[in-house]
């Protein structure tokens, strides 16, 4: 019998430093009828022995043969999971506590919806937290006005948490998979084909925990020199 619900987590050499606490954040979730599917992005660390560590039949463990990034792996997740729900974990984040039960609870109670949303709780590299973030409960044309500009000049600077999405597993391919040909923000990009032909609702509890460290994807590309506001401008002539 399938699980309920899919869990893809792309990771790339986080064995040394956040992947165990993120696995054990979903394993010890008391909603237990899921499948954590791990993308191993050809890590050169520890990563496989330190998922098979946990000896969890629940665990679905592929390794790819070469490094593809984080929205190729996620979208290579998705084609393997086997659930009627799907969501998604990055490897140095956390589940919050009943995450999944909630969000379940929300998508059984209402068929009409593709797609929940919550809270999330930003932490340091030590799980210390800096900040809880709400997400909103805008009208969706409101909520695609304010993608359709650039963060600099949003009425809120978090709309949706995309980390934060539980969705019936076969909207991800109504809205399309991630693209990969983005080298930033494919997340965001993602995120507005999504509200634009979603049904979606709000759940005002902490389903996430975003860990804000030197290493973090967005920190990463910056430093790679990486323009957030050209590639922010590209996204929005999209859907403009």
């Amino acid at each position: 019998m399938n699980p309920k619900v899919s869990i893809v987590m792309p990771t790339y050499n986080r064995a040394i430093s956040f992947l165990k606490d993120a696995i054990s954040s979903v394993l010890s979730q008391g909603f237990s009828d899921f499948e954590l599917i791990i993308i191993d992005d050809a890590s050169t660390d520890n990563t496989e022995s330190l998922v098979q560590s946990f000896n969890d039949k629940r665990i679905v463990y592929v390794k790819t043969t070469q490094n593809h990034g984080e929205y190729w792996s996620t979208n290579y997740g998705v084609n393997i999971a086997r659930a009627k729900y799907l969501t998604w974990v990055h490897s140095d984040d956390l589940l919050a506590k009943d995450s999944l039960r909630l969000r379940t609870k929300e998508l059984e109670n209402d068929p009409r919806l593709d797609f929940v949303h919550g809270d999330i709780i930003k932490i340091d590299e030590k799980g210390k937290i800096i900040q809880k973030v709400e997400s909103i409960s805008w009208p969706k044309a409101k909520i695609i006005s304010q993608y359709l500009l650039l963060p600099r000049e949003r009425e809120k600077k978090y709309l949706i948490h995309h980390t934060t999405i539980m969705m019936k597993w076969n909207f991800f391919y109504k809205a399309g998979p991630l693209d990969c040909s983005l080298p930033y923000a494919g997340d965001i990009d993602w995120l507005i084909r999504a509200i634009k032909i979603g049904n979606f609702s709000y759940i005002p509890q902490t389903l996430y925990y975003y860990r804000s460290h030197k290493d973090t994807r967005r920190v990463v590309d910056i430093k790679n020199g990486i323009d957030e506001e050209k590639i922010n401008r590209m996204i929005i002539r999209r859907y403009e």
